[in-house]
Order: structure tokens, then sequence, then C-alpha cells
């Protein structure tokens, strides 16, 4: 298979979902061009891995632009807001950000936090690999369900409970269940 080829099958899909979801930025300095760059490039890395798809490929562009408009701004600002007072804002978000990430003090707490951590990253691994894919897209990349649910092309319902299924199966796997 020429992935060049399978490449340019897929332009138009790509420009016409930028163009739909470009309203969706948190940053003027992100365009439809930004979206369109992402996506191309992710499919053609992961081209080159293996064989993409059509379902796979749609995934993957959809993925990427997702990513690129959640990470266009760390804070969301109206325009009419001073730039000092954006940076002031920015400053202090980023102070509870680093603040969240203090170590624990007690050696033995430490321990048992990390210890759940490791329980929890062994549990994780043993899932299917799709159910691994939406709890990575919940949880690390930060998506919400609807964003989810347009990568995996499933419906918002469809994640919601699939989320809540395994949340309580990793909590009952874990002892954490109440």
């Amino acid at each position: 298979m020429d992935n060049t080829v399978s490449l340019d099958a897929y332009i138009p899909y790509i420009q016409r979902l930028a163009r739909r979801l470009i309203r969706y930025r948190r940053s003027a300095m992100i365009d439809e061009q930004d979206l369109i760059s992402s996506a191309i490039t992710a499919l053609w890395q992961r081209s080159q891995e293996r064989e993409v798809n059509e379902r796979y490929a749609k995934q993957v562009i959809k993925y990427a632009m997702l990513t690129v408009l959640r990470n266009s701004a760390l804070l969301k600002m109206p325009k009419s807001t001073p730039m000092a007072q954006a940076i002031q804002a920015y400053q202090r978000a980023s102070d509870v950000q680093s603040a969240e990430y203090v170590a624990v003090e007690d050696p033995m707490e430490r321990w048992e936090n990390e210890e759940l951590v490791r329980q929890a990253a062994l549990k994780i691994s043993e899932l299917r690999r799709e159910d691994q894919i939406l709890l990575s897209l919940i949880f690390v990349e930060s998506l919400s369900f609807q964003e989810a649910a347009d990568v995996l092309n499933q419906t918002k319902a469809q994640v919601y409970h699939r989320y809540q299924s395994l949340i309580r199966q990793l909590q009952t796997s874990l002892g954490l269940a109440q």
C-alpha cells in the first residue's frame, strides 16, 4: 500500500473537519492550517508504523485535531482582558498547579500512594486495548466525554457508560469500592 496515496485520499475529510472544529479553539493563535498539519502529521506517523484502515485513520485525524484544540491555551481569557491581567491569571494558575505536586512528607504515606498508583497501572494494563484508550483519552488527554466519543466514533452515552463501568471495575479490583 502506498502511504502517500492513502494520505491524499484523506485530505478532503481533513479539511472539512478542520473547518468544523476550528470554532472550538481556545486561542486565536490556532488556525485551520494548524489543525490540518497536525492531522496529516499524525496520520503519516501512524501509516509508517502500520497499515491504516479508514476507521482508524479517521480516529487518528480527529484525535490529532482535538489535541491541538485542547492544548491551544492553558487559560480562557476574553479578548477584552488586558494583557497584564491575563499574565497574572496565568501565573496564578501555574502556582496552583505546582502546589498540587508538592511531595508528601510522610514516607509511609508516600509509599502507600505510590503502591496504589502501581496497582492501578497494573490493573489498567490488564484491560482491553479499547478500554485503555478510553481511559487515556479521559484522564491523560483530558478530553470531555463528547470529545472522546468523537475520537472513538461512538455516542457520548456509550462512552460515558463504558467509562462508568471501567471505573467501578477498577475500584472493585483495587478494593476501593464503596
